[in-house]
């Protein structure tokens, strides 16, 4: 071997895939071709021998010598070529040569390619291996010819052409251009990769794999008649319009609006343009998709950013990216995560060796470097698309279904490509089908209302029981006439329609009999924690403009109200006379107050036919009957208790109160179930999971309701077990409990969908632009239909903002909740689009939290996270900067607990000299989440900003300071946004094994980025 020199910038990114993700075959590229009949290793052997005497290329080798690779190139006779033989079964030859191909290369000086010949039925198969480092895809061309001429002399054993024996020197690119450097520099300075996530598939893996697939389509004649049209109409090469509609593809699933696509261009000389070797860049075509303007324009500015790119095509995509700061700590190429790849023509010629016909064959190595790839290879015949994806982040049914609406899309286009790109549905027809037939939702019932169906069973069965509250029953007739009491004594006090009446009470019958005599009244009630803040209380009741209180006890002090006597029952109601006017289904029936993002509850207005609504369909969905029982655990202030509340009244049934001690302890649960033998028991999941362990030997045959957080999958996989019927539902308070509802499907997988939309009612996902999303792209979920609230109670602005009008659907709500469709018409939800949590069944504002810890006078600046999980069992963290250095933990939790609910009190504070922020100067709440994960509450004047404390920590922060060159690092300090790479970070590891002897992977490295967290994983591993 020649000496050995330093890599360039180019091969070291391909080598620092390699130890992002250790063994893996990502980098590895192959040319395979099948017989019609046998080939002889030998000839075979002897052809690659001559061949790689010719191509420099192919003899340089390379060396992982610690934070640096090197490079060297093995004299013309030095090189060995060995030609392994084995069989292949089946018929796709591509997926029964992945493990040939797949088998990483070592970088330790061996050669970085292997040829293999393979038995198989249908003729023999050779196949090539190669490194990227050595070869790309233009290079198989160049090869292909020469080793079919090759091996047809050597099969001869007759003298090689003298072309084939003139040696070529590998070519060494020259440095990139000043001008192409500041190109880039400015090109991609403000950049915000975050923008690149698409809304379909899964989460980024915390350690990659790499791990890919592949599906071959073939466009249509609709399709292909629509491509050929469109550069005539655009004036635009074919290859620029495919890829203006791949970018559109990718915006319409949420990428962008400003976004790139990685291009592969050869940078080889122009007088060799066949030359064998790694000579291809991947350049960041950047560009705008604005729903207010046309393909057309989206064509002209793609074409403009793509031939810019191409005059500074001298600077590789890696090199690009160290141009700009980094503003995360994430593994992936911040500057691509999707590729176009177009091809003219991309057909090996013809061939014939040693009396044998040749076929090609495209072998994909199981690994893609990018979410998705689309390579399109282009003939006067045909287009087919061969997509390439990352089985990490999407299915094959997704790149599926996203091949299918690219192909629908370029025949829309065709028609009127001067159409708003922001009006177009970019659906195929399973979209359609799938999502309207969800949606096909309506039903007529009787009675009209809940009151009235009270009415009834109090006539029919004046002796039946309502309620039970320990060892108190109440009947229809009792209840009935305690609620036309209050309807009285709620009109000599002036109180009637559009009203307000506050209940602030236990669960029990007499918050029933309030509430039926306040909807008798005409007047709309407010249900109100008692166990709430004096000022949280008064606040409700004079923002509502309450008339007044149901409450047993004194109001708080403070609170200046008429308080309402609780409704008491006669032993021997007379019998009900008729029912007093009709109900107005458009009239509010309640008014209830969930937490606001500016600090300030609001106030949902739900009407009449919401509560009807949902009332009738669980009836029926539960099979209920007068002779069912009920039991209500639920808080009267949480908007959960109406199934219930209001569906055994509407059923007949009874309702069995439930003492509070039973949402947490398994043995009160247990003796309610054996005492009352509940058809119907719904609980949140941490209930669930505080009790089942209790009371799954009763659950057999029952119907259990959960739902308000994530049900976690082994607790579903429990509850299943049990026998019961698990019935999982979602549903925002704006919509009246639950809008969708689903039993435990066959195979719960990894995240269980929330069912379909009940009765009367719609569900669709829209894009932030208002677009309406197909299946599988994520996005706000809104809802229509009969559950929809009137708005929020005097706030004009915020119900512009969160209720509109669908042309098919009518008034809707605006969720908040992110979600998509399954392909089997199914919801799933993914969290919030905003800052919103769920947390324990308790929906919670995360600016609500950093709203109120402002109001403090010594707080300069407050951010709020979830550490674990966000819509369930999850840890509220509060990072606080305060004036001048004080210590405030102690004041921080005293104001919390002064002006929050319970459930939006912190966990932890965590005191910061300053929040971090992104490349925008906003809050960088990913960071802070890692952050949190790692750092401890404050305490004893110490911030989260302090001091390393063990040795580790105190060596990584020097190491930090010293490869950053920034002597402010502390144990808080991200590697990736002060300064830190790829390639420096490599560095840093390197530094660590040899100073230490302590091995931790880069992909390790960019999960844990700071002094602090990869302590704390050193320290964890070490274990």
């Amino acid at each position: 071997m020649a000496d050995l020199s330093k890599a360039t910038r180019k091969e070291e990114s391909l080598w620092l895939l390699e130890r992002l993700v250790p063994d893996s075959a990502a980098n590895n590229l192959a040319l395979a071709f099948q017989v019609n009949g046998e080939l002889d290793p030998a000839a075979l052997r002897a052809a690659l021998e001559l061949l790689v005497r010719r191509h420099e290329v192919l003899r340089t080798v390379y060396v992982a010598a610690g934070a640096r690779l090197l490079k060297g190139v093995v004299p013309a006779g030095g090189f060995a070529v060995e030609v392994s033989t084995g069989e292949l079964a089946g018929e796709d030859v591509d997926r029964a040569l992945r493990p040939f191909v797949g088998l990483p290369f070592a970088l330790d000086g061996r050669p970085l390619l292997r040829a293999g010949v393979f038995r198989h039925p249908g003729g023999d198969v050779a196949c090539l291996a190669f490194h990227h480092l050595i070869y790309d895809i233009i290079s198989g061309t160049t090869l292909f010819d020469e080793l079919m001429t090759a091996y047809d002399a050597a099969a001869a054993v007759a003298e090689p052409p003298p072309e084939l024996t003139a040696e070529v020197a590998a070519f060494h690119e020259p440095e990139p251009s000043e001008e192409s450097v500041a190109y880039w520099r400015e090109r991609m300075a403000d950049f915000d990769s975050a923008a690149l996530d698409l809304w379909c598939g899964a989460e980024d893996p915390p350690v990659p794999t790499l791990t890919g697939d592949h599906l071959a389509h073939q466009l249509g004649d609709a399709a292909v008649a629509a491509v050929r049209s469109l550069p005539r109409e655009t004036r635009a090469p074919e290859s620029v319009v495919l890829m203006a509609a791949f970018d559109l593809l990718l915006a319409a699933h949420g990428a962008g609006p400003d976004l790139t696509v990685g291009t592969p261009v050869s940078v080889r000389p122009r007088e060799t343009p066949g030359l064998v070797g790694h000579h291809t860049n991947v350049l960041p075509i950047r560009v705008t998709v604005e729903p207010g303007e046309s393909f057309r324009t989206l064509v002209r500015r793609t074409r403009d950013s793509y031939f810019a790119a191409l005059a500074h095509a001298d600077v590789a995509v890696d090199s690009i990216a160290d141009l700009s700061p980094r503003t995360g700590s994430s593994w992936r190429n911040r500057l691509c995560r999707h590729l176009f790849n177009y091809y003219p023509s991309l057909e090996y010629k013809a061939h014939r060796t040693a009396g044998l016909d040749v076929s090609p064959i495209v072998v994909e190595n199981g690994y893609s470097k990018f979410d998705l790839e689309f390579f399109v290879a282009s003939s006067p015949s045909a287009i087919r698309i061969t997509a390439r994806y990352s089985t990490e982040k999407l299915s094959r049914d997704e790149v599926e279904a996203l091949v299918r609406r690219y192909e629908e899309l370029l025949v829309t286009l065709a028609r009127d490509p001067d159409a708003e790109l922001g009006g177009l549905r970019v659906w195929n027809r399973a979209d359609h089908a799938v999502i309207g037939a969800a949606n096909a939702t309506a039903r007529s019932f009787s009675p009209a209302d809940v009151a009235q169906a009270v009415h009834g069973h109090a006539r029919r069965t004046p002796g039946a029981v309502a309620v039970e509250d320990g060892e108190r029953t109440v009947t229809y007739g009792q209840l009935w006439h305690a609620a036309t009491e209050t309807r009285e004594r709620l009109a000599e006090a002036g109180i009637g329609p559009g009203d307000v009446v506050a209940i602030a009470a236990p669960r029990g019958p007499e918050v029933t009999a309030a509430v039926l005599g306040v909807w008798l009244a005409g007047a709309a009630y407010l249900p109100i924690d008692p166990e709430h803040p004096a000022q949280r209380i008064g606040f409700l009741l004079e923002d509502s403009a309450a008339r007044g209180v149901f409450t047993p006890g004194p109001l708080p002090v403070g609170i200046d109200a008429l308080r309402l006597p609780m409704p008491l029952f006669a032993a021997g109601p007379p019998a009900p006379g008729p029912f007093p006017g009709e109900i107005d289904p458009e009239s509010p029936a309640y008014l209830i107050y969930t937490s606001g993002s500016t600090g300030r509850p609001k106030g949902a207005l739900l009407p009449h036919r919401a509560i009807s609504n949902i009332a009738a369909d669980y009836t029926v969905r539960l099979g209920l009957t007068p002779a069912d029982v009920t039991l209500w655990m639920t808080t009267f202030a949480f908007d959960m208790a109406n199934l219930e509340h209001y569906v055994p009244l509407y059923s007949g049934g009874r309702i069995a109160i439930a003492p509070d001690e039973a949402r947490t302890d398994g043995k009160v649960l247990r003796a309610l179930i054996e005492r009352h033998d509940p058809k119907v028991v719904q609980a949140t999941p941490t209930t669930l999971r505080m009790v089942l362990d209790e009371v799954a030997p009763l659950l057999e045959g029952r119907h259990v309701v959960t739902g308000a957080e994530v049900v976690p999958v082994p607790l579903a996989q429990r509850l299943r077990d049990t026998g019961c019927h698990v019935h999982h539902a979602y549903g925002p308070t704006e919509t009246t409990t639950w809008c969708t509802w689903g039993p435990l499907p066959e195979e719960l997988g990894e995240r269980l969908d929330v069912g379909v939309p009940i009765w009367n009612t719609q569900v669709f996902v829209l894009a932030p632009d208002g677009r309406e999303l197909p299946i599988g792209v994520r996005g706000e979920v809104c809802i229509a239909g009969s559950g929809v609230a009137l708005g929020y109670h005097g706030l004009p602005a915020l119900n512009a903002e969160r209720f509109g009008d669908h042309p098919e659907y009518g008034r809707f709500y605006r969720s908040g909740d992110l979600g998509r469709w399954r392909a089997d018409g199914t919801l799933e939800l993914f969290g919030r689009a905003d800052r919103q949590v769920k947390l324990r069944g308790n929906r919670i504002e995360l600016g609500e939290i950093e709203a109120t810890l402002l109001t403090h006078p010594k707080v300069r600046a407050v951010a709020a996270v979830v550490v674990g999980d966000r819509s369930g069992d999850g840890r509220l963290v509060a990072f606080v900067q305060p004036d001048a250095g004080d210590d405030l933990t102690d004041d921080l939790w005293e104001h919390a607990r002064a002006h929050l609910p319970t459930s939006a009190i912190p966990q932890d504070f965590l005191l910061v000299a300053d929040l971090p922020t992104t490349a925008n100067e906003k809050v960088d709440y990913l960071e802070l989440e890692r952050m949190a994960a790692f750092a401890r509450p404050a305490a004893g004047g110490e911030s989260a900003e302090a001091g390393p404390d063990d040795e580790i920590e105190a060596y990584l922060v020097t190491l930090w300071r010293r490869l950053l060159d920034h002597p402010s690092v502390t144990a808080e300090s991200n590697f990736f946004t002060h300064g830190g790479h790829s390639l420096l970070g490599a560095q840093l590891l390197q530094h660590l094994e040899e100073e230490r002897g302590t091995s931790v992977k880069l992909a390790e490295l960019f999960a844990a980025p700071t002094p602090r967290s990869l302590a704390a994983h050193i320290r964890a591993t070490a274990r």
